[in-house]
């Protein structure tokens, strides 16, 4: 009796050993199996189709008539401004800049060395910022009533020798002081590199009248058109309406050329 219990228990042991076996076996062939029709699944699942806006590159602008900002490709976005800033570096760059920033709108910033000594580094900050430097001369000479041609040379290289200085590069753009040309300036210009530049539009913040923030508004809106390259400068009331200035352009549907952009 006791034999046959352990026979069964034996028979009954085998039969599980086989049993598992079987199920092992079987469960490692299926795997490979299953992993396929899981890497297929992965595979068949469409991937999302990215377009790519052909309408959207980076437009390059030139200077017309040394008054405008106009797209090089005749198709290109005309219903743009340059904004220009003179007489710097002051007390009120960088808060200028802060401003700028908020509202994402890069410009050129006309300086004149002999103020460099005053506002040391604020050069540099404003290049390194993403700002363009331009040539203003270095005291604010009026080419045009100065007769003296060798003072006239001195005024632009020795200014356009500290912004390469400061910045590793030579300024691309000229503005004369109170826009005054002459034949001999604008060659002058040209030799030396830079593209010169005037202004179509001014907020005529040389004028006390401009205080007031509804007449520096006024004076940019009343002479604005596309491609307007709008002038102002680093005064205190020029620093307290730019905000305004800026938001009532962006209002009229304005864009902000970056100069960078700007070929020729």
């Amino acid at each position: 009796m006791k034999k046959n219990k352990l026979k069964i228990i034996y028979i009954y042991l085998f039969a599980v050993i086989i049993l598992v076996g079987i199920f092992l076996i079987v469960k490692k062939i299926e795997a490979p199996a299953k992993e396929e029709v899981k890497s297929n699944i992965i595979q068949e699942i469409p991937k999302p189709e990215i377009k790519i806006d052909e309408n959207i590159k980076q437009e390059s602008y030139m200077i017309k008539d040394y008054s405008l900002v106009v797209p090089k490709d005749s198709k290109g976005n005309k219903k743009v401004v340059l904004l220009t800033i003179d007489d710097g570096p002051s007390p009120r760059t960088k808060e200028i800049i802060t401003i700028l920033k908020k509202h994402n709108v890069k410009a050129i910033f006309f300086i004149n060395g002999s103020n460099d000594k005053d506002h040391a580094g604020i050069i540099a900050d404003t290049a390194k910022e993403g700002y363009i430097i331009g040539n203003h001369t270095w005291s604010h000479l009026d080419l045009k009533k100065e007769k003296d041609l060798t003072k006239i040379d001195k005024e632009i290289t020795k200014n356009s020798e500290l912004i390469k200085q400061i910045t590793g590069s030579v300024p691309k753009f000229f503005r004369p002081p109170y826009g005054d040309i002459t034949p001999y300036v604008k060659k002058f210009v040209k030799d030396n590199g830079m593209i010169f530049m005037n202004w179509s539009d001014a907020a005529k913040d040389w004028e006390k009248s401009t205080k007031d923030k509804n007449v520096f508004v006024g004076n940019v809106l009343k002479n604005l058109s596309p491609g307007a390259i709008i002038l102002i400068h680093e005064h205190p009331w020029s620093l307290a309406n730019l905000d305004s200035m800026l938001s009532s352009l962006e209002e009229k549907g304005y864009k902000f050329v970056d100069p960078k952009d700007i070929v020729e």
